[in-house]
């Protein structure tokens, strides 16, 4: 069955508004009014640039991952076992992003506002509830960046074998796999970090990789029967040239 290329379109601009939304993750923190300590991660609630960043974090993981969906769906006929696998991690990523994020803005955003607003039972127990958010979280964490690894070196392997962008967005999937590593290490007490460049290097590659993942999807939403991939050629016994043995005919616009 052919998918029609409205759909893979659909999913390029959700790749490239993902970008913006990358963008929003990474600096909408540096303008969060500052302070420490219980009180004021309560009052934060309230800030502009806080509740702009958790709507945004709510919107990414389903536009993003229907976009990394439409790619496993575009190399399901080059690389059916895969596809698959990267299918299932981020499906599994996005969903978990998706309910972590859920439960900040519809559990622990309307505790701190019950707190914030005098509510006696909240105020007694509000220590106990965030210390419960934040296993939770970290839990849920863990299992999106598992997720998250699965999906992009799923895919990464897939796209290596390609040629021009195809290869190139392979490279960024690999390197989202390398850097989701040094947070996911961490985690099961393996110290390992990137220290000041952390930052910047997620800023330098994830947007620009969300942007070429939309432009790789709209210059291959057509199913022509081809494959994305280079094909595996062999010398033909006598020959005197290369011989394609069992291959479609590729799309040249890779």
């Amino acid at each position: 069955m052919k998918i029609p290329p409205s759909l893979y379109k659909t999913a390029a601009v959700f790749s490239c508004m993902s970008a913006f939304t990358t963008l929003v993750l990474i600096l909408a923190p540096r303008f969060v009014a500052p302070g420490d300590g219980f009180e004021a991660r309560m009052l934060r609630v309230h800030d502009g640039w806080y509740l702009f960043r958790a709507w945004a974090y709510l919107l990414h993981p389903f536009i993003t991952g229907a976009a990394a969906l439409a790619v496993c769906l575009r190399v399901r006929a080059s690389a059916t076992a895969l596809a698959i696998i990267g299918a299932a991690g981020c499906a599994l990523w996005a969903f978990t992003e998706a309910a972590q994020q859920c439960l900040t803005l519809f559990a622990f955003d309307k505790w701190r506002i019950a707190y914030l607003a005098g509510d006696p039972v909240i105020r007694t127990q509000m220590q106990t509830l965030t210390t419960i958010y934040d296993g939770a979280w970290d839990a849920l964490y863990v299992l999106l960046l598992i997720g998250f690894m699965i999906g992009n070196g799923a895919l990464g392997v897939v796209f290596l074998r390609g040629r021009g962008l195809t290869r190139s967005v392979g490279a960024f999937y690999i390197a989202a796999v390398l850097l989701t590593l040094t947070y996911f290490l961490p985690e099961i007490g393996v110290p390992v970090s990137l220290g000041p460049m952390e930052s910047w290097v997620y800023l330098a590659t994830q947007p620009l990789a969300r942007v070429l993942i939309g432009v790789w999807l709209w210059r291959h939403s057509v199913e022509d029967g081809g494959s994305i991939l280079e094909p595996q050629k062999k010398w033909a016994a006598g020959g005197s040239g290369p011989k394609v043995l069992g291959e479609q005919t590729v799309d040249q616009n890779l």
